[in-house]
């Protein structure tokens, strides 16, 4: 099989190209293509857990931790106690982050529909029961 050929490599390519058409989308809002997944994520579902939040956003806690440090800093989110257990801590959004909703939802779609355009509706339905597969799929490490 040659290099060109390899899965791994085709994933990784399209996924860089992907990040870069959304880094410069959303650099006007001094955000990294991460954060503004994290944001994205915490619209659908404010006031998650970050055990949750990593799970959702599929990073481990400590690479989670630096980005809410920014995040904070940043006066988009803060981070809260729960009262029901004080060993967990919820990520919340403030008022700034509340004020940019309708633009990055907005972004968040319309980047999405420029990848998805490129893609029949057929091919569309076959792509995302691909992707879907591959992401349940337990891949054994040796």
């Amino acid at each position: 099989m040659l290099f060109k050929d390899c899965l791994c490599f085709q994933v990784g390519r399209v996924a860089r190209k992907m990040a870069r058409v959304t880094r410069k989308k959303v650099a006007s809002y001094g955000l990294t293509t991460t954060q503004f997944f994290l944001l994205t994520a915490l619209y659908e579902e404010d006031g998650i857990p970050i055990t949750a939040l990593a799970q959702k956003v599929a990073l481990d806690k400590a690479t989670l931790t630096g980005l809410l440090d920014r995040l904070e800093r940043d006066g988009l989110i803060r981070r809260e106690s729960n009262p029901e257990d004080r060993r967990t801590i919820k990520i919340h959004l403030t008022a700034k982050a509340e004020g940019l909703r309708d633009e990055l939802t907005d972004l968040y779609h319309q980047n999405n529909e420029i990848f998805l355009s490129q893609l029949s509706g057929e091919e569309r339905r076959v792509f995302e029961q691909v992707v879907e597969k591959l992401e349940a799929a337990d891949f054994e490490i040796d």
